[in-house]
């Protein structure tokens, strides 16, 4: 009738028990494009499809192997299909990820703390923040996107103990072909920008320059590519930094506060000192919360956008991080007997656009020859 039935596939126990990753298919029965049709969603980690592991990291050169390693796992769930068809993909649902080995010194907690204090919320009226997993997670999530920056390496040893507490949200959340015992005292910040369905992908591209022609499906080949990553996980990172200014002055001491603060009244001054602590002790969407349109507290906010920190530690961290996804280097990790962060190595690799690879991809015999 008018109804919609769909059939789900993914990995066996013995694929899982063999670390053999697998996407999760669903096969939908069901109205599309005004008519009726039976349509594919693949869901899928390139990097897990790639690596086995998504700390490792995919780049534009991988868009051809990518493909043709989809279209032979496809066919040993029995779904034949050629590598131009995948290449040509609508997309529907699309992950912008990238991994940030952090300095010697910077926890990743410690950054991912200082994140989740942040009011990134007030920038829309159904967004709100989550601090999850004993604190190596801070999520701002939306009706339809969201971003989530979090400890990488954490979420991975959480893993082992209970993938759904994991922040990764893939299906196949606890393949990961990866031993982080090699790996020593590593810190991977993982910053990921989700959107949620075609709609929103349009127009968050759109909003960092990348437009699209409307009336045409954004496809696979159309978004794996660097740049875009590059500029939707520098735009998102941008806007964290700017709203930070609500959280840099809190690593002044209460004497710098005091001094900083000029020529206003001593009470005002108090007030301010005994904000800065309830913001580091509870965060600044507490905060907003707690006070709602109080006017004293509206005038302290005022002076936190104004404040200019002695101590820009936390300032320049985030800088950094926001300079290296600018950088977009691919990060490589460290082989078997480099286990210190001080052997491991981020790489430049050289990046080819997954438009140009899809000339490569025009018949079956093109691929295997």
């Amino acid at each position: 009738g008018r109804g919609t039935s769909t059939t789900y596939q993914g990995m066996s126990a013995e694929d899982k028990r063999l670390n053999h990753y697998k996407p999760r298919l669903l096969l939908i029965n069901g109205q599309q494009h005004g008519g009726r049709n039976i349509y594919l969603q693949i869901d899928v980690s390139l990097p897990k499809l790639l690596y086995g592991n998504n700390l490792q990291e995919v780049c534009d050169q991988d868009f051809k192997p990518l493909v043709l390693k989809l279209r032979d796992v496809l066919l040993e769930m029995g779904i034949k299909v050629s590598p131009k068809v995948l290449a040509n993909a609508p997309i529907v649902r699309y992950h912008s990820c990238k991994n940030i080995i952090l300095p010697k010194g910077v926890a990743t907690q410690y950054v991912v703390s200082n994140v989740a204090k942040i009011n990134f919320g007030a920038r829309s009226g159904n967004g709100h923040t989550d601090y999850l997993n004993g604190g190596h997670c801070a999520r701002f999530h939306y009706n339809d996107y969201e971003i989530a920056v979090y400890d990488k390496i954490a979420d991975i040893k959480q893993m082992q103990f209970s993938p759904k507490r994991s922040v990764d949200e893939e299906t196949h959340r606890d393949i990961q072909n990866i031993d982080v015992g090699k790996l020593g005292n590593l810190q991977v910040l993982r910053l990921e920008v989700r959107l949620n369905n075609s709609k929103v992908l349009r127009r968050k591209l759109a909003k960092v320059g990348f437009m699209f022609e409307e009336g045409n499906p954004i496809t696979f080949c159309d978004v794996f590519n660097s740049k875009i990553a590059r500029k939707l996980n520098a735009h998102y990172w941008k806007q964290i930094c700017e709203a930070g200014r609500q959280i840099y002055f809190l690593q002044d001491s209460s004497e710098s506060m005091l001094l900083n603060l000029g020529d206003a009244k001593l009470l005002k001054k108090l007030e301010f000192i005994g904000m800065a602590k309830v913001i580091d002790d509870c965060g600044a969407p507490y905060v907003k919360r707690l006070i709602a349109k109080n006017a004293t507290a509206l005038k302290l906010f005022s002076l936190v956008k104004h404040y200019e920190p002695n101590n820009k530690t936390l300032m320049k961290i985030f800088g950094n991080i926001g300079k290296q996804l600018v950088a977009n280097d691919v990060i490589v990790l460290p082989t078997e007997t480099s286990t210190s962060q001080e052997n491991s190595e981020e790489t430049l690799m050289t990046q080819d656009s997954a438009q140009n690879v899809l000339e490569n991809l025009k018949t079956e015999n093109n691929i295997r020859n």
